[in-house]
């Protein structure tokens, strides 16, 4: 594998100098509930983060609640069509108001009825003259800044990070043949997985394990590692796999969108968004993948399998079987690490060393803990 240095890294910028990064890890950092609320602090409140897929909110009204990390949010597309993110909180007592997703004409608080238009603003307060001296105008929800991308909702909790594209490099060009937006669900789901959040995102970016894990799956179909690309924060991996002599056919009658290079074709493009955003993409399917902390020793995978819409036929055929095997890999993959929490927990090795072919969970070390020592530049 290629090597990238953390410590040369910007948030926007990209290096391919000789990688020289983290080469260990303490152990304590997936056991210690003091390190875990700081990484909270210092990078989840700080970070862009995906809060909702833009197509679960189409049409005006339409919004989804984000409960993670202690807070709790609501993506609305208001009437103009703009996707909002606000604070889940009335502003009379701090009431949570809406649950799960659906449409609403007005943000209204079920604990004294008071109601917000879809942009936010006061709209109505039940005897409004019992207050004393109440500034209507001042007393709108709180919004979160926001973004939209690759079809996605993005938000960041500080009001003092650079915008989400000034944070990306090249990703966005690099990604757009893909028409990410274009994808659909066939597959949801989210999981607690027993182990810490971190391990959850390494286990997905490390080819070292991958003998071993799934010598009976992935190995068999693959016959050198990925290759790595750093983007300032985040990382690519390329990984050729299956590349038998009948693929090509298969590619051609499935590749919509493009215009595609031949290795966006047939190779696994896997992408980490730091902090916590993975997607695996081809052109005819995307796998994406969300780890949020929820204590030391377990975290919140939120998973979805997706095809391009207007998929049919062989493309389709394709999408789901490729679904069930990657289920089959990730049953795999949670197998193990419950078996690494375990250990861990019982805080008998010190100090993780990384190999080589962990070079991409290096470089997710390297930027975390930078991101922890001080606060990025952009």
């Amino acid at each position: 594998m290629s090597r990238v240095d953390p410590q040369r890294q910007n948030r926007s910028g990209e290096d391919n100098q000789p990688w020289a990064g983290v080469r260990t890890v303490p152990s304590s950092h997936y056991t210690d509930p003091e390190h875990l609320r700081r990484e909270e602090d210092e990078v989840f409140k700080r970070a862009w983060i995906v809060v909702a897929r833009e197509e679960q909110i189409p049409r005006p009204g339409d919004y989804v609640v984000f409960d993670e990390l202690g807070e709790s949010l609501v993506a609305v597309r208001d009437e103009s069509g703009r996707v909002r993110v606000l604070h889940n909180s009335c502003r009379h007592r701090g009431s949570r108001m809406l649950e799960g997703c659906g449409h609403a004409d007005t943000l209204d608080c079920p604990y004294h009825g008071w109601s917000y238009g879809l942009d936010g603003s006061l709209k109505g307060v039940p005897r409004i003259g019992g207050f004393d001296a109440l500034d209507t105008n001042r007393m709108g929800l709180h919004a979160v800044r926001s973004s939209t991308w690759l079809g996605f909702v993005w938000i960041n909790l500080d009001p003092d990070a650079p915008p989400l594209l000034a944070t990306l490099g090249s990703l966005p060009d690099e990604l757009a043949p893909y028409r990410l937006e274009e994808m659909r669900p066939i597959a949801i789901k989210d999981e607690v997985v027993p182990a810490n959040w971190k391990a959850m995102l390494e286990n997905a970016m490390d080819f070292y394990h991958v003998p071993f894990v799934h010598g009976r799956t992935i190995n068999k179909h693959v016959t050198r590692g990925p290759d790595l690309q750093s983007y300032g924060d985040h990382t690519r991996q390329r990984l050729p796999i299956a590349a038998y002599g009948w693929r090509a056919s298969l590619d051609r009658r499935c590749t919509r969108g493009g215009p595609y290079t031949p290795l966006q074709v047939s190779a696994l493009h896997k992408y980490l968004v730091f902090p916590n955003f993975l997607i695996n993409v081809l052109p005819f399917h995307l796998t994406v993948m969300q780890v949020f902390p929820i204590d030391t020793h377990s975290c919140r995978l939120r998973y979805a399998f997706c095809k391009r819409q207007g998929a049919r036929g062989i493309e389709l055929a394709r999408v789901y079987g490729t679904w069930a095997a990657s289920r089959y890999i990730l049953w795999e993959d949670l197998t193990v690490l419950d078996r690494f929490q375990r250990g861990v927990d019982t805080q008998r090795v010190s100090t993780q060393t990384l190999h080589d072919e962990e070079a991409a969970a290096s470089h997710f070390h390297g930027v975390l803990r930078r991101w922890m020592e001080s606060p990025p530049t952009p």
